[in-house]
């Protein structure tokens, strides 16, 4: 996996949770009305997450650094599911989604690892926001 390929997955995902959470908005109209505020803030954070990335793709920022030695290393593929999220219910679509963060989480912390300053700040500030999700999440979760 190249560098490019790298960055567009990890757009692709982001898109992904994004879609997975105007979802669940649309579930919790009907299943429950509490949660729709939830899932606006979490599809706002992921849409945030999406342009920071596509910003550092277009603009090349991450093309001479060390990311592009280790990527063969980072064993990504466990983080960068192609599969599209088909939940039926608000319950798998939830679970789906904690997966999910979990996921970006870990592959954000090895990006941190191996990047030095302002990049490495970056990719641990998304981390803990991909934490921060998968906690209200789980919270949201244990309100069913």
């Amino acid at each position: 996996m190249n560098l490019r390929e790298l960055l567009e997955r990890i757009i692709w995902q982001e898109n992904e949770l994004y879609n997975l959470y105007k979802l669940g908005e649309t579930f919790a109209v009907y299943e429950n009305p509490k949660f729709i505020e939830h899932f606006r803030w979490l599809a706002a954070e992921e849409l945030r997450h999406r342009k920071t990335i596509a910003d550092f793709l277009r603009e090349g920022v991450l093309k001479d650094t060390a990311v592009i030695d280790y990527l063969d290393a980072l064993g990504l593929e466990p983080f960068l599911s192609e599969e599209r999220s088909r939940p039926e219910t608000l319950e798998d679509l939830i679970l789906d989604a904690l997966i999910r963060e979990k996921h970006s989480y870990e592959l954000y912390k090895n990006l941190e690892k191996i990047l030095n300053g302002s990049l490495s700040q970056i990719f641990h500030m998304m981390a803990n926001e991909e934490l921060k999700h998968a906690y209200r999440l789980k919270i949201m979760y244990e309100a069913l």
